[in-house]
């Protein structure tokens, strides 16, 4: 009786569902969107990928690529804290689906949160179209990071004897490729970055710094 309780506290089956909705969205995105999603793949290589790609599309976020990716991206990095969390909690024993959807709605939240403030910030400054193009550019380069660092989830929740190895290079990949982003947006819009500096150091402090350390602050 109490081997079959422990059996189904420790039923991890709502991870392989949730891999599986990603491959889902993603074979969706490959017949639909086929030429933006190998656009979308090869972002951080290219730069003339980019602006072939941002060529294509009008700098809007609200189309049914990039919405399906946005789920995409929820999954993928609700399922990246979820594991970061663990990691940094090794006595934090309860990880269950029940908690995946409390990150998942946070990570929702701070999504939705900082777009809406960014879109605040953008219009008390008049710099509507520039906060626009800005999104537009990171939101794509997230595209491709959540790209890239899904094969590492897959071996960092499949993987139990080389599981601290993977956590590890799968953060570092993560940070990585996120300063990227960050290098290839300040690149792409070095002009308009100078000539609005304040509001970019703002918006930097604002929307992307303090976020991160209230996270880190909370799982640390």
């Amino acid at each position: 009786m109490f081997e079959a309780k422990e059996i189904i506290s420790q039923n991890n089956d709502w991870i392989a569902l949730i891999f599986l909705t990603i491959f889902i969205i993603l074979v969706v995105i490959k017949l639909s969107f086929s030429e933006r999603l190998n656009y979308t793949s090869t972002l951080f290589f290219s730069k003339k990928n980019f602006a072939t790609y941002a060529n294509k599309e009008n700098r809007n976020i609200f189309n049914m690529f990039q919405i399906l990716f946005f789920v995409i991206q929820l999954l993928v990095f609700s399922l990246l804290f979820y594991e970061l969390l663990a990691y940094l909690k090794p006595t934090f024993k309860t990880l269950n689906l029940y908690n995946f959807l409390i990150i998942l709605a946070g990570v929702f939240l701070y999504f939705a949160l900082r777009y809406l403030i960014g879109v605040f910030l953008a219009s008390i400054f008049n710099l509507s179209e520039i906060y626009k193009k800005m999104v537009y550019e990171k939101t794509n380069y997230l595209n491709s990071l959540c790209i890239s660092i899904l094969p590492f989830l897959l071996f960092l929740f499949y993987t139990d004897n080389y599981k601290i190895i993977f956590s590890r290079i799968t953060l570092i990949l993560f940070v990585f490729l996120l300063l990227v982003r960050y290098a290839w947006v300040i690149r792409n819009n070095k002009k308009l970055i100078f000539n609005n500096l304040l509001y970019f150091i703002l918006y930097l402090c604002a929307l992307e710094i303090a976020p991160l350390v209230i996270i880190l602050k909370l799982t640390i």
